[in-house]
């Protein structure tokens, strides 16, 4: 059975947000082979877009989320 670890967020300020538009702004220009956006809207609903086919995104989603909670590649 694997390790049970503890998901410790970290909180960057006041709201902890960044405007949308300057992450979208700053994403620009980086070579991405494969891109995802994932955003939610004000209604609460999801909003997702990507660069590649369903199973690709996902893919590049499970990595991102092992890289939210292990902070590695």
């Amino acid at each position: 059975m694997g390790e049970v670890r503890k998901l410790e967020l970290v909180e960057v300020g006041e709201g902890f947000r960044f405007e949308a538009d300057e992450v979208l702004e700053a994403a620009k220009g980086n070579g991405f082979t494969v891109l995802a956006i994932v955003g939610e809207l004000p209604d609460g609903s999801s909003w997702i877009s990507g660069t590649a086919n369903a199973g690709e995104t996902m893919i590049l989603l499970e990595r991102a989320k092992h890289h939210l909670i292990f902070g590695e590649d």
